[in-house]
């Protein structure tokens, strides 16, 4: 993976989405499973809740959902609690053991989906410059032209992007005059 030890150096986030197809949720260390989130779900079936993240050790917290502090005490309302422990079982994600699976921020919260609609806009721009206007089909000999036809490639989707928020003024406009 170097890929995300190169990230890791320049302190670069990635945004990368968990491929499904394999068909099975992945296991990690033989105990638990993990959900498509990157969240791990205990024994009885239950997505475990965040904890925290341990910066200097690395390593994401992740706990029982069903413990349950009312009055200062600490209670398991679990029907079949997983550990002994007082405070349930707890669970330490390395992110440098599978650092596509467990991110930090995790893939469940608000801000791992900003930034996710931000990428899929920008996706979304590069799928309309490339296959729409057809950028890498040109046979350009200098970059000098290649640039060209990108710059006028950008300002056709200006022009569609301020072309949008008119149309429904623009209707109403000829609505009120007719």
């Amino acid at each position: 993976m170097p890929y995300y030890q190169y990230f890791q150096r320049e302190n670069i986030t990635p945004f990368i989405d968990l491929n499904g197809k394999g068909g099975k949720p992945p296991v990690y260390k033989n105990d638990f499973t993990i959900d498509e989130d990157g969240v791990p779900v205990c024994p009885s079936g239950h997505r475990m809740r965040r904890d925290g993240v341990e910066v200097a050790k690395g390593r994401m917290k992740f706990r029982c959902p069903k413990i349950s502090r009312k009055n200062g005490r600490i209670s398991c309302t679990c029907e079949t609690p997983c550990s002994d422990a007082k405070y349930g079982r707890t669970v330490h994600l390395v992110m440098k053991d599978n650092p596509r699976l467990f991110n930090n921020p995790p893939r469940s919260s608000k801000e791992w989906k900003l930034e996710y609609n931000a990428r899929t806009s920008a996706e979304r721009s590069n799928k309309r410059e490339k296959l729409d206007f057809k950028l890498e089909d040109g046979r350009h000999r200098s970059t000098k032209m290649w640039y060209c036809r990108l710059y006028h490639i950008l300002m056709l989707q200006h022009l569609d992007a301020r072309d949008l928020p008119l149309e429904p003024t623009l209707k109403k406009v000829i609505l009120q005059t007719a």
